[in-house]
């Protein structure tokens, strides 16, 4: 007698079925089954967040030109990716800071002008950081990308990007703040952040263009990593005085 898929109502012979994929051993839902399928999605070759991490770090053209050509079905999506990436990372920020205290060290000169601003920015960055990632994805597309690549392209490259960012932000946090009791609010600790990010950006573009004939590419990265770090720090900027404002306009 043949079963019939949950999911689309197709025949099914086998284990999975042949028109849409899904397993056809699908029962209620249950604890053990919840579990199972929590860890395989952590867990599961490529396509885990943990195999796309490692990949994006150690070779980051790579996942980003089978990406870009179609080959998606063994990554994780840019977009599930990044949100799981930016929750961990606020939910480790708040976590040392609730455990450490709330010791904010800044130096003038390399901070904003604001103090509120600056206050609003440490509690809320990682929030205000999110807003940042079209900005960048617009740099690299008008400086590094065109015409080869679309600006949705570029959206998709800064997406994965920026979760790796994030990443080293949640190792700042647990290594920095949680394991040497290090002041994550100090202007030093930012200041390490931005440079680990520095470096992971220049590697993913030199990766990624490595076996590309980009014109005066050895110019265009360095206008592109110039800019953009200036224009993301002067728009977060702008993000925090904005927040300052509404908070005013509406306490």
């Amino acid at each position: 007698m043949h079963r019939f898929c949950l999911n689309c109502g197709h025949p099914v012979k086998e284990h999975y079925c042949p028109n849409c994929g899904q397993s056809a051993e699908v029962g209620r839902l249950s604890w053990k089954g919840f579990v199972e399928e929590f860890f395989h999605t952590l867990t599961h070759a490529e396509k885990s967040i943990f195999g796309t991490t490692w990949q994006l770090i150690r070779r980051p053209g790579i996942i980003l030109d089978e990406y870009i050509a179609g080959k998606r079905k063994k990554y994780m999506s840019p977009v599930a990716f990044f949100l799981v990436w930016v929750a961990l990372s606020i939910l480790t920020h708040r976590s040392i800071l609730a455990f450490s205290g709330f010791h904010p060290v800044i130096m003038e000169g390399i901070t904003f002008r604001n103090p509120e601003s600056i206050r609003a920015f440490i509690i809320h960055g990682e929030w205000l950081y999110i807003l940042t990632f079209p900005v960048s994805a617009a740099l690299f597309y008008i400086i590094l990308a065109r015409p080869a690549y679309t600006y949705i392209e570029c959206l998709v490259i800064t997406m994965y990007a920026f979760s790796v960012v994030y990443v080293f932000h949640i190792l700042c946090y647990l290594v920095g703040g949680g394991l040497f009791s290090l002041n994550v609010l100090h202007w030093k600790f930012y200041s390490f952040q931005i440079l680990l990010s520095l470096a992971y950006t220049i590697w993913t573009c030199i990766d990624f263009f490595r076996h590309k004939k980009v014109r005066w590419i050895a110019w265009r990265l360095p206008l592109y990593i110039i800019l953009n770090t200036v224009v993301v720090l002067r728009f977060l900027e702008f993000l925090s005085n904005t927040w300052v404002r509404l908070e005013h306009a509406f306490p």
